[in-house]
């Protein structure tokens, strides 16, 4: 297109640094007022209850940085940014975490999030779903790792139609913001 590749760079930091400031302002989890819609939504999504947001990471392909590269490789041998995203019913992202280099595991992630540290704090008027990576806590829900008994079956069924959706928020933002020389994402 005749335009510099630092001159991309230039524009692509900038704009980057401008979305990052106003993302306070977009993301936002859900409010006391919204709760009860947003837990009826996630019912009606997977018959869940008590929901108010599904936790997944996704890696974001990035070519290789400079410095400290081996940081990046992630658990497939490609270069990453490990993504954390809380969603709901309305596939909204609630929060999101975009910081952390693709060998970093979704549960130091977590741990260290301002959401983690928030919500061992103030407990919040529900449940967040998430996959076995993460620790079952009193405000975090985690499948049953073998289902022994009908009514676990049943709770890792509703559990798992329940992540469904909004786990594939991320794959679809993964997909749509990958590196263009990367392949496709996980």
């Amino acid at each position: 297109m005749g335009v510099h590749r630092t001159t991309v760079g230039e524009v692509v930091t900038a704009v980057s640094d401008a979305l990052a400031r106003l993302l306070d302002h977009f993301v936002t989890f859900p409010t006391d007022g919204q709760i009860a819609k947003v837990k009826q939504k996630c019912f009606l999504l997977g018959d869940m209850p008590n929901t108010i947001g599904v936790i997944d990471c996704t890696h974001v392909h990035i070519q290789a940085p400079r410095q400290r590269e081996w940081e990046y490789v992630n658990r497939k041998g490609r270069h990453s940014i490990n993504v954390q995203l809380v969603g709901d019913a309305d596939l909204a992202i609630t929060n999101c975490v975009v910081r952390w280099p693709g060998s970093v595991h979704d549960a130091r992630i977590f741990r260290e999030s301002r959401l983690f540290t928030e919500f061992q704090i103030n407990r919040p008027d529900g449940v967040i779903l998430a996959d076995s990576a993460y620790p079952l806590l009193p405000w975090v829900m985690t499948p049953f790792p073998t289902a022994n008994t009908p009514s676990q079956m049943r709770y890792n069924n509703a559990h798992g139609r329940t992540r469904s959706m909004p786990n594939n928020t991320g794959l679809y933002c993964a997909t749509q913001y990958r590196c263009p020389s990367q392949s496709p994402p996980l």
